[in-house]
């Protein structure tokens, strides 16, 4: 029984022995040598610097040729001691064309891993490909600390798997020997994930990856920046409009080739129409319908003018009653006087 208490007791001091160990081997120092201490942190972190580093790299190209370019590539993979993680090849069409017989250009993307000692002269050789870049990105990641932190817990595993290794050599219940057994695989499990993240992480520093992209093109774009002037931009885009019409003409008579024989079946019906409508026009049904509706449309003419038309009463005209003298008469009414003269 005593025996086996002093193995728990044992078992607790080394856990916290470990955890001691762990925190002490980043922040504890001894201020009788804090000088030293200081000293010795900026040379350490001076070396550190750029120590651990994974590189990536983002390239963009054009090229007239997609043959030969991806030959100049895959020859470059080889002398380089390159190899592909990935590769994607795809068709796309240029802005501005359409249609089921539109041309279709490829591109290809690639997710390359150079040796880092090679990468300099790797991007030197591309460069000499019958292609042109338009970007390129390099980046760089600093993963020293990461990989100094993981180390050293990986140190801190490995006396731990040693202590309970021993300690499993001097139990002698069962259940000690199930309880060192469970923190033991626990431990070799963990240390072997923090293994497997530096081997990934070694892998990363050793092997850049190289994201490459390379387009078709019909004609070649100038790359805009900052240094290219205000007229070359404007010949660019004039340049670019006249070919995107070009594309579009093409586009077009295309298109009209496919719509051909539908665009005869519309016409062949249209003059079918057209003969019937004359055919009817000439028949007697035809112009006797024709008659009385321009009948109908008299006689509502009429209807329509004697409506409008204001009713005006009927005046007859009154005879003149009053009798007009004869000439005997007149010869009557002639005074005397008159008569003597």
């Amino acid at each position: 029984m005593k025996k086996g208490l002093s193995i728990i007791v044992i078992l607790l001091a080394f856990i916290l022995s470990a955890c001691s160990d762990q925190g002490g081997s980043t922040d504890s120092y001894s201020p009788g040598m804090v000088g030293d201490y200081q000293e010795n942190s900026l040379d350490s972190e001076s070396n550190l610097i750029g120590e651990k580093v994974i590189k990536t790299v983002t390239l963009n190209y054009e090229t007239l040729d997609f043959s030969e370019t991806l030959s100049h590539v895959q020859e470059t993979i080889n002398a380089f001691q390159a190899y592909i993680e990935y590769s994607y090849e795809s068709s796309y069409s240029p802005s501005g064309t359409f249609g089921p017989d539109a041309r279709e250009y490829k591109r290809v993307e690639y997710t390359l891993r150079v040796p880092t000692e090679n990468l300099s002269n790797f991007l030197k050789e591309l460069e000499g490909m019958e292609a042109t870049k338009v970007s390129e990105q390099i980046g760089s990641e600093d993963v020293t600390q990461t990989y100094r932190d993981t180390e050293a817990r990986i140190e801190v595993l490995n006396q731990k798997e040693t202590r309970l290794t021993e300690l499993l050599a001097e139990a002698t219940t069962i259940e000690q020997i199930l309880q060192i057994e469970d923190n033991l695989s626990n431990t070799i499990a963990e240390r072997e994930s923090l293994q497997t993240q530096l081997e990934s992480i070694d892998d990363l520093i050793a092997y850049t990856e190289v994201y490459l992209t390379i387009s078709e093109r019909q004609r070649l774009s100038e790359t805009r920046g900052s240094g290219i002037s205000f007229w070359s931009r404007l010949k660019e885009a004039v340049l670019d409009s006249i070919f995107v019409f070009y594309y579009w003409l093409q586009d077009a008579v295309i298109w009209l080739v496919y719509a051909l024989p539908f665009l005869i079946i519309i016409g062949l019906l249209l003059l079918l129409f057209m003969g019937v409508s004359h055919w009817f026009q000439q028949t007697s049904f035809y112009k006797k319908r024709e008659e009385r509706r321009e009948k109908a449309l008299v006689a509502q003419r009429e209807r329509l003018a004697n409506r409008k038309r204001p009713s005006s009463p009927s005046i007859k005209p009154v005879e003149n009653k009053v009798k007009q003298p004869t000439e005997a008469e007149d010869k009557k009414e002639t005074p005397p006087s008159d008569q003597g003269k």
